[in-house]
């Protein structure tokens, strides 16, 4: 598991000038455009520190993310096509059965061993910063509702694309990610309490 989160941090530290680079892009370009309407005028930005830094390490986090889960087969549009249509009607590659990956690895390692750790508390850890990041940067995203739907639309969105990549498809992998992306949120509202600054990092 620990080369794993390794490679996780990696892919982190290389997104960090990519991030860096497109931010101050989009800085100057808002400023240009707030300078234009004011008549030409220069334009000092306004913005919070603690929010940028917050927001540029959560970003950092998914771009490395996805690269992590979008490892697997390219080919051409039209076969990748083809192979999950493959891959649904035979069901190749699939589990569909809640639980069933999770019990298996459970009956074969118990609570230890490397594999245990990678594909169940590792599917959870890995998502725990999605819903912290979507309460801690946004308000709106602090209900409930909207925490349980973004907690379950990016595990189907992975899922739903792995089809496509041989990667395997696995409604435990989608349970497991959701459970991390409702314990972020939980854990960004006791963190809140405990530490009030936190609350300012949101729009």
């Amino acid at each position: 598991m620990t080369d794993y989160i390794l490679d996780l941090i990696r892919l982190m530290i290389a997104g960090i000038p990519i991030y860096v680079l497109l931010r101050i892009l989009l800085l100057r370009h808002r400023a240009r455009r707030l300078s234009a309407k004011a008549g030409g005028k220069k334009v000092k930005l306004k913005y919070n520190k603690l929010r940028e830094v917050l927001l540029g390490l959560f970003i950092v986090f998914m771009m490395a993310l996805f690269v992590f889960v979008w490892q697997g087969e390219y080919h051409t549009p039209k076969v990748m096509l083809q192979i999950a249509k493959h891959r649904l009607e035979t069901g190749e590659g699939m589990n569909l059965e809640p639980f069933h990956t999770i019990r298996n690895y459970y009956r074969v390692f118990g609570f230890r061993g490397d594999l245990f750790g990678i594909n169940i508390i590792g599917n959870i850890l890995m998502f725990v910063p999605w819903g912290f990041g979507l309460a801690l940067l946004w308000k709106k995203n602090r209900n409930l509702l909207r925490l349980l739907w973004f907690s379950a639309a990016l595990p189907i969105f992975i899922e739903c694309t792995q089809l496509f990549i041989g990667r395997q498809v696995d409604v435990d992998d989608f349970i497991l990610n959701f459970v991390g992306g409702m314990l972020g949120g939980i854990l960004f509202r006791l963190l809140a309490h405990m530490f009030r600054g936190l609350r300012t990092a949101a729009l």
